[in-house]
């Protein structure tokens, strides 16, 4: 029983990582009705630039995360304004085109910037560990449990019980209209942005460490988050944020009883399996979002 409550505080960790990271993409989104390919590479400047401020230049670990967080909150801040404003209306799927191509961009700046190398980031909680029902928890595992929790109920309640709220949704529902009514929309829409850089930096920061951090690190978890964006559906905000965790816990047990290799190759077989069973609420929803 000990092992298997270890292998699902890991799955439900993970799923919590997988499920704040979908926060972010979630309400880019919802808002501007964009997908962003390179958000796990703004992620990745955060960790990346902090491990290089606090390892190589000296600088003390809370200002070297400071300055990391900082540059991915102005980094995706810039891809709004500079690039997925510029897309035409009408043109689906040049978002992801242009943001795989930033993706690149920033890969190949942080690895001349840098390095190509992986480097082990400061702990941040994970060697601190205490034994609860004979299951091995780290304050790492708290951080991240609490951390998603907390955030994910502050989001909901901002976007569904707060003025800024309904300016939010009624900017992403028609921004002409809202514009009309006095909402400024290209504010929020910056704000936005703003944020999920902050959460994809904070998320990055916790996934680096817990075990590396390098140029590609935060890929994995991008692809995981949007599989689980893809089952829950990206106009909702429940659902897939529980399907992120399950995911977590779904592919924690696969590696357990399968091996460690299995877990990755398992999540892409349940993504086949789901597009397999129900292809046509994928197509009708994505037509609909980007309508």
């Amino acid at each position: 029983m000990g092992d298997l409550g270890q292998i699902l505080l890991g799955g439900v960790t993970t799923g919590s990582l997988y499920a704040l990271f979908l926060l972010g993409v979630l309400i880019v989104f919802q808002v501007s009705k964009s997908m962003n390919f390179a958000y796990g590479q703004v992620g990745m400047i955060a960790a990346f630039s902090a491990w290089f401020f606090y390892s190589e230049q000296g600088l003390p670990v809370p200002v070297a995360l400071m300055i990391g967080v900082l540059l991915a909150v102005i980094v995706n801040s810039a891809i709004d304004f500079a690039a997925i404003r510029r897309i035409p209306a009408g043109r689906p799927g040049l978002d992801l085109v242009v943001t795989l191509g930033i993706f690149l961009l920033i890969t190949a700046v942080m690895q001349q910037l840098i390095d190509a190398n992986a480097h082990t980031f400061v702990s941040l909680g994970a060697d601190t560990r205490t034994e609860v029902a004979g299951v091995v928890v780290s304050m790492s595992d708290g951080i991240v449990i609490g951390l998603t929790v907390v955030t994910v109920l502050a989001a909901y309640l901002l976007l569904n019980r707060t003025s800024l709220g309904t300016s939010l949704r009624a900017s992403a529902e028609d921004a002409g209209i809202a514009q009309a009514a006095g909402v400024n929309v290209r504010a929020l829409r910056t704000a936005t942005w703003a944020v999920a850089g902050l959460i994809a930096a904070v998320v990055a920061i916790l996934v680096a460490s817990r075990l590396s951090v390098d140029a590609f690190y935060m890929t994995p978890f991008l692809i995981k988050a949007f599989i689980a964006g893809m089952i829950g559906g990206l106009d909702r905000f429940w659902l897939p944020l529980v399907v992120a965790v399950a995911l977590g816990v779904y592919e924690s047990l696969a590696v357990y009883l399968l091996g460690a290799s299995a877990g990755t190759p398992a999540v892409f077989l349940l993504i086949i399996v789901v597009l397999a069973l129900v292809p046509k609420r994928f197509v009708n929803e994505r037509n609909e979002v980007r309508a």
